[in-house]
């Protein structure tokens, strides 16, 4: 346990030495360095998915599955981000913990992009992860420079969206 939590208050601590190049469909940039959000694919919708960072729950990923699915589609380390290109119409989605499983119901819309945020709350005997709908204006507060979630840790469907080529 003091191993872990050691872990954690450096990592938190840590300042960000390097910057790994961005996948070409999240590298643009606006000219004051802010974040451009790509635009979906004709007759699809997009939902962005990041989570928050900070102490809490800071060695845990917030796994994000669509419902009844066995595999999931990323996990959310503290601060990253990953986009889910998605056909319009509902899509459930849902995140576990040891502790808890919540859900969340979307509308996707054509040209649109949603938000959805996933935060690690404190549990009882590990965190909680809570997914909720967000906004754009929320990301932007939360995420600076935003990382994209490592290609590893995501479905090859999410994959593709992110790391073109």
């Amino acid at each position: 346990m003091k191993k872990l939590l050691a872990a954690a208050m450096i990592a938190a601590a840590a300042p960000v030495a390097l910057i790994a190049a961005a996948p070409a469909a999240m590298a643009e940039e606006m000219a004051e360095g802010e974040f451009k959000i790509p635009t979906p694919p004709p007759g699809k919708g997009q939902i962005l998915f990041y989570r928050t960072g900070g102490i809490s729950g800071a060695a845990l990923g917030c796994a994000v599955f669509d419902v009844g699915a066995e595999d999931k589609l990323s996990s959310l380390g503290a601060g990253k981000y990953f986009v889910l290109v998605s056909d319009p119409g509902p899509r459930s989605f849902t995140v576990k913990s040891l502790e808890t499983k919540d859900a969340l119901t979307l509308e996707i819309e054509e040209g649109e992009t949603q938000f959805v945020r996933c935060k690690i709350k404190t549990g009882f005997l590990s965190g909680r992860a809570d997914i909720g709908p967000s906004t754009e204006k929320e990301f932007r507060a939360k995420h600076k420079n935003p990382k994209l979630v490592d290609a590893e840790d995501m479905s090859d469907a999410v994959r593709q969206a992110n790391y073109p080529g």
